[in-house]
C-alpha cells in the first residue's frame, strides 16, 4: 500500500489529460491519463523488483546462504521457482552443502571422524591406517563422451583415470573401486566387456581392486565409478594456499581440449599431432604417483585440472580465501597446440579442462625441493596473493593485465 500511494503521488504531478474537445483528435490521449502512468510505473517497479530479488536470491544460493535465499520476505516478494541453470553447477553444490550443514547430524560418530566433506577432489576421514579418501565421477553419453569417436575400451580407461586423478591430487594412492553402469538394452555384451578391459588395464597399473558395482537400464550409457584411496602421510587440499606461495603445474594443459575439438570438428592434423591430442582427451596416461610424492615433500595445496587451469585455480583461491596472479608467458603451451590452434591455444590452456594434470601451490623453499625431485620439473606460472578471494589476474610479459574468458566447464553454463 505505501508503495502504491507513493506511485500515485508521483502520478498526480504528471501532465493533466487532454481537454474533452481535443481527445478524439489527440493521438496521445491515452498517454495523458494518470491511470496509464500509474499502471506503467507499477509494472516497471514490479519488473525491477523481480530482477533485483532474482539476482539477490541467485547470489545467496551460489554463496551457500540457503536460509537467506529462502527467507519468507524473498519468498513472498519473489514468487519464482529457481532453476538449476540460473545458478549453475557450483551454485547448486553450494545449496546442497548448506542443506547438509543445516539438517545433517553433526554429532554422529561418522560426522566427527570426517576430515573433509563436499568441496574438494575427494572426501576424507580418519582411520587406523591413515587418512581414507573417497571420490566419485560420472560420465554420461552425449555429455561427456561421443561414440562417434570414442571406443569402449578407451572409455573404460578414462572413466577410471579421472577418479584416480582425484585421489592423486589429495596425495593418496587408490585402492578399491565400485563401477555402476546404466545401459540401453540394445548395446552389445562385447561392448561392456571392452569397457571393463579399459577399466582393468589402468586399474592393474595402480593396484586397484574392482570390488563391485551396479547395473540399471537407461536410454543412454552412464558410467559412475566410486574409488577409495589412502593418504599415508600428509593430505593435500584446496584450502591451504597462502599469500607468497608459488603456483605451478605439471604437463601441458589444453591438450585434451585440442583433442575434443580435433575429433568433434574433424580438424585436419598431421599424425603426430592427432595422436597427441587424441590420447590426451580419450586416454589420459599421466603420472598419477606425483601426488603422494608432492605431499611427502611438504606441498599442502593441490587440485587436478578438470574444469580448466584458471577455473581450478579459482577453486583453490575461493577455498583458501586468497587471490592469485598468472603470468601468461610462463604458461606451458605445447608447440603443436600453438601450431594448429594459434591464438586459441592460450585460451585452451587456461580454460580447456579435462587435462587431469596437477596444479599446486607451495612456498618457494619447498618448490626448490619439488624441482629437484621431478624431471621434467613442473612449470612455475604465478603466485598466490592477498586479495579478493576467487580473483585470478592474468598478466602479459610486460606486466599488463590481460582479459581472457577462462570460465572453464560448468555443466549448466558451458565454457569453452
Amino acid at each position: 500500500m505505501p508503495v502504491t500511494m507513493g506511485i500515485w503521488g508521483i502520478c498526480r504531478w504528471l501532465p493533466p489529460r487532454c481537454a474533452p474537445q481535443d481527445t478524439q483528435n489527440c493521438w496521445l490521449a491515452a498517454f495523458c491519463e494518470p491511470q496509464f502512468w500509474h499502471v506503467t510505473i507499477c509494472c516497471i517497479f514490479h519488473r525491477l523488483s523481480f530482477t533485483f530479488l532474482h539476482y539477490i536470491r541467485g547470489f545467496a544460493v551460489y554463496q551457500g546462504l540457503l536460509a537467506f535465499s529462502s527467507c519468507p520476505l524473498i519468498s513472498l516478494c519473489y514468487n519464482h521457482v529457481m532453476r538449476i541453470a540460473e545458478i549453475g553447477e557450483f551454485g547448486l553444490i553450494s545449496a546442497i552443502v548448506s542443506l547438509i550443514d543445516e539438517k545433517g547430524d553433526r554429532q554422529s560418530p561418522a560426522r566427527r571422524d570426517l576430515l573433509l566433506g563436499i568441496g574438494d577432489d575427494a572426501a576424507a576421514w580418519k582411520s587406523p591406517g591413515g587418512i581414507e579418501l573417497i571420490t566419485t565421477d560420472i560420465l554420461v553419453e552425449e555429455v561427456h563422451f561421443d561414440f562417434a569417436y570414442t571406443c569402449w575400451k578407451d572409455l573404460g580407461w578414462k572413466s577410471m583415470a579421472i577418479n584416480i586423478s582425484d585421489i592423486n591430487s589429495m596425495g593418496g594412492r587408490p585402492r578399491y573401486a565400485l563401477v555402476s553402469l546404466a545401459l540401453p538394452g540394445r548395446r552389445e555384451v562385447g561392448d561392456v566387456l571392452d569397457l571393463y578391459q579399459g577399466i582393468l588395464e589402468i586399474s592393474n597399473i595402480y593396484g586397484i581392486a574392482v570390488a563391485g558395482g551396479n547395473i540399471s537400464a537407461s536410454d543412454k550409457v552412464v558410467i559412475n565409478i566410486t574409488l577409495t584411496g589412502l593418504a599415508e602421510g600428509n593430505m593435500m587440499t584446496r584450502a591451504s594456499a597462502q599469500p607468497g606461495d608459488l603456483v605451478a603445474v605439471f604437463g601441458f594443459p589444453g591438450l585434451s581440449a585440442a583433442g575434443c575439438k580435433a575429433l568433434s570438428q574433424f580438424i585436419n592434423l598431421d599424425a603426430d599431432a592427432l595422436q597427441l591430442f587424441k590420447n590426451a582427451h580419450l586416454r589420459p596416461a599421466l603420472d598419477f604417483n606425483n601426488g603422494p610424492l608432492l605431499a611427502g615433500l611438504g606441498v599442502k595445496t593441490a587440485i587436478d585440472i578438470s574444469d580448466g587451469l584458471a577455473a581450478d585455480l579459482t577453486h583453490i583461491c575461493m577455498a583458501s580465501g586468497v587471490a592469485a596472479t598468472l603470468h601468461l608467458e610462463k604458461l606451458p603451451v605445447h608447440p603443436l597446440l600453438t601450431r594448429y590452434f594459434g591464438l586459441d591455444s592460450l585460451k585452451m590452456s587456461l580454460a580447456g579442462g579435462e587435462d587431469y594434470e596437477l596444479l599446486f601451490t607451495t612456498t618457494p623453499d619447498i618448490m626448490k625441493r619439488v624441482n629437484a625431485a621431478f624431471d621434467p620439473a613442473p612449470a612455475i606460472i604465478g603466485e598466490i596473493t592477498a586479495g579478493k578471494p576467487y580473483a585470478v589476474s592474468l598478466l602479459d610479459e610486460g606486466g599488463n593485465p590481460v582479459h581472457i574468458d577462462f570460465s572453464g566447464w560448468d555443466h549448466y553454463r558451458p565454457g569453452i
